[in-house]
């Protein structure tokens, strides 16, 4: 828009009169774009302008969720909206289209969730918010829209004789058909709380006597990247999973600092995500946890996640302690935790060394975290 003075003496009476300004078309403006024009390179990493803006100011976006992003305003947002100026688009337009996304059924035959619902939202909503700061727009038409009430499937833990049937020593040969490595990367999400990607990820030389470093993250399509929200950190293990995770590198054909843990066909990739899973619910099934409990009860790898968190809760380990050491997004927590002391964990090494090797079990009677 060409600059220059409304003659206005408040916000809301300057942004009144440029809307007049525009319907009139006497302020002269190039903002009879389409969505489809605008949206055109919109969350391609190396050509949206909001993707680049935000990577030079340190922001942590990654090419995984921008793809992600890109795949819903294709799929979700474009059909609707693409032949639409943005001047056009008004906010009973968007629940116009929420409604109607809400409604839309998914190539099973499901509707599309709430939760697919929103993020197409969010997506949209920060698209509108560029259009404004690029001066297409004097106000989002998507502020104080609302989500939609989400419901998600109720996470589950397994109960500790499941774990320690899955962990007896004399069992690993029945249970996980011998294989060590899967043994000990869930014996290390257990007793640590890592994603799947962060101990994928996992090198020699994050490996220390009393505890391991989180310092990357494995992405399928895009290899080693940083942790989650950034959330490098540093985790006590019990003596049991230090035991194996050095009894991995000893017999690894790979003895590089960054060599990884869990190697996979090569020395480059490690174990695949898939095959982790696989692996996993097959162990499941032979301790007595059928498939079909399996999926009633929501078990997944990131249930370990939810297992250390309930763990050390029902513990007593104090919340801000906890979120330091499963890297959760919060505004206490620093963005890198390099003052790591491990005598400040004593008491987290108690409880994991007790928990696995047969010492008390603790009242699990301790809701979940399901932001984790």
């Amino acid at each position: 828009m060409t600059a220059r003075s409304t003659g206005q003496t408040s916000k809301a009476a300057a942004e009144t009169w440029a809307h007049e300004q525009l319907k009139k078309g006497i302020i002269p403006t190039e903002k009879n774009i389409t969505f489809s024009k605008f949206s055109e390179n919109f969350w391609i990493w190396d050509t949206c302008t909001y993707v680049k803006n935000r990577r030079r100011r340190g922001a942590n976006i990654s090419q995984t969720y921008t793809e992600r992003m890109r795949g819903l305003l294709i799929h979700h947002i474009l059909p609707h909206f693409k032949d639409k100026k943005l001047q056009k688009i008004k906010s009973r337009t968007i629940e116009n289209w929420l409604d109607e996304l809400s409604m839309k059924k998914k190539g099973t035959g499901e509707l599309i969730s709430p939760t697919t619902v929103n993020r197409c939202l969010t997506c949209l909503k920060i698209m509108l918010k560029e259009a404004v700061r690029l001066d297409y727009l004097l106000k989002s038409p998507a502020d104080g829209i609302k989500q939609f009430r989400e419901s998600p499937k109720k996470k589950s833990i397994l109960t500790m004789v499941e774990v320690r049937a899955l962990f007896q020593y004399d069992r690993i040969k029945e249970v996980w058909g011998g294989d060590l490595k899967h043994y000990t990367a869930n014996l290390l999400a257990a007793t640590s709380g890592m994603r799947l990607g962060e101990v994928q990820a996992l090198q020699i030389q994050n490996v220390h006597p009393e505890y391991v470093s989180v310092n990357y993250n494995w992405d399928y399509k895009y290899g080693l990247k940083e942790p989650k929200w950034r959330s490098y950190r540093n985790i006590p293990i019990p003596t049991k999973t230090r035991k194996y995770l050095y009894d991995l590198i000893i017999t690894s054909p790979f003895q590089e600092p960054d060599d990884f843990i869990f190697y996979g066909v090569d020395r480059k990739i490690p174990i695949w995500g898939k095959h982790v899973l696989t692996i996993l619910y097959n162990a499941l099934e032979i301790i007595g946890v059928s498939p079909d409990q399996r999926k009633e009860r929501n078990i997944t790898f990131h249930s370990w996640r939810h297992f250390y968190n309930t763990m050390l809760r029902a513990s007593g380990i104090h919340d801000a302690k906890l979120r330091l050491l499963t890297g959760h997004r919060s505004e206490q927590m620093t963005d890198r935790y390099t003052t790591f002391n491990l005598e400040d964990f004593r008491d987290v090494l108690q409880i994991q060394e007790n928990m696995f090797n047969m010492g008390h079990i603790p009242n699990f009677h301790t809701s979940i975290d399901s932001s984790l």
